[in-house]
């Protein structure tokens, strides 16, 4: 079932991705030679028309190979090279287009089934021992803000209560809460986690022993549409903000993730149940969009740059430029890979060896 539920993340995503390629291209005539699901040894292919279709050995990625792409000029019509800047940029961004898209549907039966998640920043339950339960915050209380700075989803009061405790050092912090109708301000003094590492780059690790209240929300069809689109929007927001911690620093790269991680992720989902799940692929899917209009070479955004540019200039890249650029970017998405890899594996063993 785990493994089955690996390779189905992993499918969708990648087939969605390289769909969008495929189908874009050959919506402007493009003939597209393979469409490959997998890299390495191939597994098993056919060709139907004009296209290969490939499954390969490692599951992790794909590919769609266009007649003309690796040329720089072209008199065919049916070639990738003989599109114009434009075109050519429609073909680039649909596969992470497609990603970004494709994730709202999949939130629709995940919310028809129902979810579980954060009721905002309410607190559900204190834990004993901690400075919470000695400074009178209790269960059912809805953080407002600490130390002034405003909390509207869970991720902010955690990350206002390290950033202000590190500042603090050691002094009382005050966390404004509202219990029914009354707006309280409780002094707090937060506890240092000394063997525990902060997800926050430079910061010590503080708590104050509260938890985030879950709720089951489940709609039906016609009212999950719209609440799907809510989602949607709270989704997009917080990769965005995920991604803007991670560029400036605050949060560190050992936070990111690739494909074992996201696999350990896949198994403890599936264990929550069909819904969670469909809510995880989701969320994947929105992930690799994202990433995938990154301005780095090899990756689309960095392919879009480049077609940018030569629209600008009226002229196309030399073929030794693009070879050096797609150098450099496997070169880049090679430390990447091992990078994630390497974060994924050091979690995993620390957190066995904690239990």
């Amino acid at each position: 079932m785990f493994i089955l539920g690996i390779l189905i993340v992993f499918g969708v995503v990648i087939l969605i991705h390289e769909f969008g390629h495929f189908w874009v291209a050959r919506k402007l005539g493009v003939r597209v030679e393979k469409f490959s699901f997998g890299f390495g040894p191939t597994i098993f292919s056919r060709k139907k028309n004009d296209t290969e279709y490939i499954f390969a050995l490692i599951p992790f990625g794909g590919y769609v190979k266009m007649a003309g792409e690796d040329m720089i000029e072209s008199k065919s019509p049916d070639e990738y090279a003989a599109l114009s800047p434009g075109k050519r940029a429609l073909i680039v961004a649909s596969g992470a287009i497609h990603n970004i898209v494709i994730a709202y549907v999949f939130l629709v039966p995940a919310l028809m089934l129902g979810i579980s998640r954060y009721d905002g920043t309410v607190i559900g339950d204190i834990q004993k021992g901690f400075p919470a339960e000695v400074s009178g915050i209790k269960a059912g209380d809805r953080v407002i803000s600490v130390n002034g700075i405003k909390c509207e989803e869970w991720f902010d009061v955690v990350k206002n209560i390290t950033e202000e405790a590190n500042i603090s050092s050691g002094k009382p912090i005050i966390m404004e809460v509202q219990r029914d109708s009354q707006i309280l301000k409780i002094e707090v003094l937060p506890k240092l986690m000394e063997k525990d590492k902060s997800m926050f780059k430079g910061k010590k690790r503080y708590v104050v022993g509260i938890v985030p209240k879950e709720v089951l929300v489940r709609y039906d069809f016609f009212n999950a549409i719209v609440e799907a689109g809510k989602e949607y929007v709270r989704m997009f927001k917080v990769i965005i903000v995920s991604f803007n911690l991670l560029f400036t620093g605050q949060v560190s790269f050992q936070e990111l993730s690739g494909p074992v991680g996201i696999s350990k992720m896949t198994i403890d989902i599936i264990k929550a149940g069909i819904a969670s799940f469909l809510y995880f692929i989701a969320f994947i899917n929105v992930n690799l969009g994202i990433v995938n209009l990154f301005p780095f070479f090899v990756l689309d955004g960095g392919h879009l740059v480049g077609l940018l540019g030569e629209r600008i200039i009226k002229r196309k890249p030399s073929k030794k430029l693009l070879e050096i650029g797609q150098l450099t970017g496997i070169a880049f998405l090679l430390i990447l890979v091992v990078l994630v890899t390497y974060n994924d594996i050091i979690r995993i063993i620390t957190e066995k060896m904690a239990r």
